[in-house]
């Protein structure tokens, strides 16, 4: 089967989020159904705990090396000398089981990490790998301000694509759009990540999911999001990680046949932000990037995870969250925050983390 070039303009492509894959049984039949369907672009990270390993069983030993695509990423947060990076690829490709990567960025960008990617060399080193052919795309993935994306721009031009998150809620409520526009200026394609919002766009406040099923009741509320963020201009592929097989199926049952949203259904989504404004809510991903830099080794994640829903839900299962809650260790609770607010520079979403777990705190022990 040809598969899609991801950088090519045209239909975008259903990308294969490897971050928060389930057992092995489970994931390899997810990742055989997807490439049943004509889709081989497959994302994971040195810093998703796990997934490199269970591509390598599920992909790599049991497929062709010309049927897929993978993309791997360098962390910046664990790099302190340039001859780390070098160590942080060959890890990856040996986890992997693979000799050289379709596509490497530079993972995770924020502001705050500006000068120490610089001094480091991270994009070059990235662009050496390249001409080494243990890299075939380089590129980025950015979570910083529309001012820095810029400063990226202009300073690396040989950067061949960037990671983007764009969803309706950061485009339409936040700079996303700022962004895209960026990539658009200076011709670069776009692969959208956290297109659900960290799952956020799939598990909306009742009032909000009862307007989404009036209008169409035989589809799935994450598949809004992701027709949303699959038809935005300049965007050549759409992650999703996907944590089931009915999940794979629903999205690929939204690419059959994806287009734009109607003007009804753009006016749609903008009651759909008016729900969700009416809640209070914690914007977090479920990225865990936070977890190894919190001296506390507190589980913020499931934290924010068990308030959101108790937030967003009709209050008939609050007693079940805060029973979960009650059950987590103590030390991985939200009342053993010190307040050292490491954690907060390490947030792609830019979440003042301590005063969320406050938050945490009083709802869940209410």
């Amino acid at each position: 089967m040809t598969h899609k070039d991801i950088l090519a303009p045209g239909t975008p492509s259903l990308g294969f989020g490897a971050m928060r894959m389930p057992d092995i049984s489970k994931a390899t039949k997810m990742v055989d159904t997807y490439m049943e369907s004509g889709y081989n672009y497959f994302d994971t990270a040195h810093a998703y705990a796990g997934s490199e390993e269970l591509l390598n069983k599920t992909l790599v030993s049991r497929h062709s090396r010309d049927s897929y695509m993978i993309a791997n990423k360098l962390p910046p947060w664990s790099i302190t000398k340039p001859k780390d990076c070098e160590d942080l690829l060959q890890e990856s490709l040996k986890r992997c089981g693979l000799d050289y990567f379709d596509f490497y960025l530079v993972h995770s960008i924020t502001d705050a990490r500006e000068q120490h990617i610089e001094d480091i060399g991270m994009f070059e080193f990235v662009l050496e790998a390249k001409k080494r052919g243990l890299v075939k795309h380089a590129g980025f993935s950015f979570h910083g301000s529309t001012q820095y994306l810029e400063r990226i721009l202009n300073r690396h031009p040989a950067m061949e694509f960037v990671q983007l998150q764009l969803n309706y809620v950061d485009i339409l409520r936040g700079p996303a759009g700022e962004w895209q526009a960026l990539a658009l200026r200076h011709n670069k394609p776009i692969i959208v990540m956290e297109p659900i919002k960290g799952g956020t766009l799939a598990s909306l406040p009742s009032a909000a999911e009862a307007l989404l099923k009036a209008h169409d009741p035989n589809r799935s509320i994450a598949s809004w999001a992701m027709q949303y963020a699959a038809t935005l201009e300049g965007v050549t592929s759409i992650l999703s990680g996907m944590t089931s097989l009915d999940e794979v199926q629903d999205n690929l049952k939204t690419f059959r046949n994806v287009k734009p949203l109607t003007p009804e259904e753009n006016a749609l989504l903008e009651n759909i932000l008016e729900e969700m404004g009416k809640i209070s809510d914690i914007a977090c991903t479920g990225c865990k990037y936070c977890h190894e830099h919190c001296p506390q080794g507190i589980d913020i994640a499931t934290c924010f995870a068990l308030y959101n829903e108790i937030k967003r839900g009709d209050n008939k299962y609050d007693w079940n969250r805060k029973m979960m809650y009650a059950t987590m260790a103590p030390e991985k609770k939200a009342d053993k925050c010190i307040d050292c607010c490491i954690c907060i520079e390490h947030c792609p979403q830019n979440i003042n983390i301590p005063a969320g777990l406050q938050d945490v705190d009083e709802v869940l022990k209410g």
